[in-house]
């Protein structure tokens, strides 16, 4: 453990705030592993993440007294929490299933989305407003944004959704 009375009072302030950023970092993709399924990654964050806790609450109690330690814990709280949210949109990991309606492009849509090379299905249906066409398209979450893009531009009306895909099976159709 780190001997934080040894170390000067803005050397204390700036590991506290660095180690609860980090804390809650890993607190953030270990969430996102358990939901996911993800157990070895999860076990191993949820470890780590535990050593930075107990790090950086024996260094706020050494000298609980001081605002500026209780603020440097509370602003990493807040810095790692952002961080954490930062890191998992970049990387991206898994699969998103995207639903686009739309009342009057479907086909466009869907020829769209398969000469970008991506796999979609579409389906007919009936909204508030007369007949729609669903498209369903299964996408690495990372491609996610750009396939929402080219739907948008192809049908500006288009109504879509996304959800994270946890579990799949079975091949194109």
């Amino acid at each position: 453990m780190i001997d934080f009375s040894s170390l000067p009072e803005a050397a204390t302030i700036a590991l506290i705030f660095v180690l609860r950023g980090l804390n809650l970092t890993l607190a953030t993709m270990r969430l996102l592993s358990v939901v996911r399924g993800r157990i070895a990654s999860a076990w191993l964050l949820a470890f780590v993440q535990s050593f930075f806790f107990l790090t950086t609450v024996a260094g706020v109690m050494e000298n609980a007294d001081s605002l500026a330690n209780i603020l440097a814990y509370a602003g990493g709280y807040a810095t790692g929490l952002l961080v954490g949210i930062s890191l998992e949109s970049r990387i991206a990991p898994g699969y998103t299933l995207l639903r686009l309606i739309s009342t009057s492009r479907g086909e466009q849509l869907l020829e769209a989305i398969h000469r970008s090379g991506y796999g979609a299905t579409i389906l007919s249906g009936k909204g508030l407003k007369g007949m729609v066409s669903m498209i369903l398209c299964y996408a690495p979450r990372k491609q996610s944004r750009k396939i929402v893009e080219q739907a948008e531009t192809v049908d500006p009306d288009v109504f879509i959704t996304s959800e994270y895909v946890r579990r799949h099976s079975g091949g194109w159709l």
